[in-house]
């Protein structure tokens, strides 16, 4: 083979090597900013909301609880327990990579992990304290066309796979699906290390106010404990740029004695 040859395959070969790689970086790219704007969707950077959760398990009592809950931007979350009564002023509390739980009858605060079962329930602290996906993985586009059941509907979704990225917290890979028209996250299927599935959680019952998705629901099929079950329900989303820095604090969460308006629902 000649010189000349030589030159212009190995020419060949970088265009089309290089022309791939861009490609892949471009839908690389698309699917993060998907992930992302999926993420505020759902709860926006500064919010304010309630949320319950209710976990069953056949022979035993159900169990719910139902919070206040604040986020300022990506790192600050406070849960406030306001029902039961029994644990009314539990708080959860996280602080940028630290999650605090505040006991008020022992006046103890728990440091816990993002791995820990959330209240014993089929969700986790990363599920319900990390939502900002986008922030800990990368996203690769799998499917733009991908028919998909929520909680209680169908939806056409993007399908996305998310990879930890290196030194960040939270599960070794998630499938996430997108609704195209809203950006509705529809479903989410959880796998660890292994590449076993641990976990799937459906959403849906989508209600919608003047800016924005403002209440939604959730189930949680725990594939390594499906004796249980565990749902959850958000409600009164709203945006709230104005949170005061003094919310997210051990100090605060322990002086701080809310007046909460019943529950219309």
């Amino acid at each position: 083979m000649s010189s000349k040859k030589l030159a212009l395959m190995t020419t060949l070969l970088v265009l089309l090597v290089g022309g791939a790689s861009a490609q892949a970086t471009a839908s690389s790219g698309q699917a993060l900013e998907i992930l992302r704007r999926a993420d505020l969707v759902l709860i926006p950077a500064n919010a304010s909301f309630r949320w319950s959760l209710k976990v069953e398990r056949e022979g035993e009592p159900t169990k719910e609880d139902r919070f206040l809950g604040f986020k300022k931007g990506d790192l600050k979350y406070l849960f406030f327990t306001y029902y039961p009564a029994s644990a009314y002023g539990q708080c959860h509390l996280r602080i940028d990579a630290a999650i605090w739980m505040y006991l008020p009858l022992a006046d103890d605060t728990v440091k816990t992990s993002y791995k820990s079962a959330f209240l014993n329930s089929g969700l986790s602290y990363a599920d319900v304290m990390y939502n900002e996906l986008a922030r800990y993985y990368d996203a690769t586009l799998l499917d733009s066309g991908a028919r998909v059941s929520g909680l209680d509907a169908d939806y056409d979704c993007y399908k996305l796979e998310l990879r930890a990225r290196k030194g960040a917290d939270g599960y070794a890979r998630i499938v996430a699906y997108i609704d195209k028209t809203r950006l509705l996250t529809v479903r989410r299927e959880y796998y660890g290390l292994s590449g076993q599935r641990l976990k799937e959680i459906a959403y849906g019952g989508f209600d919608f106010g003047p800016a924005g998705l403002a209440g939604f629901g959730l189930r949680i099929d725990d594939l390594l404990d499906p004796g249980q079950k565990t749902s959850a329900r958000f409600w009164n989303i709203e945006a709230a740029a104005g949170l005061p820095e003094k919310y997210f604090s051990l100090y605060f969460v322990k002086t701080w004695q809310p007046s909460v308006e019943a529950d219309k629902s």
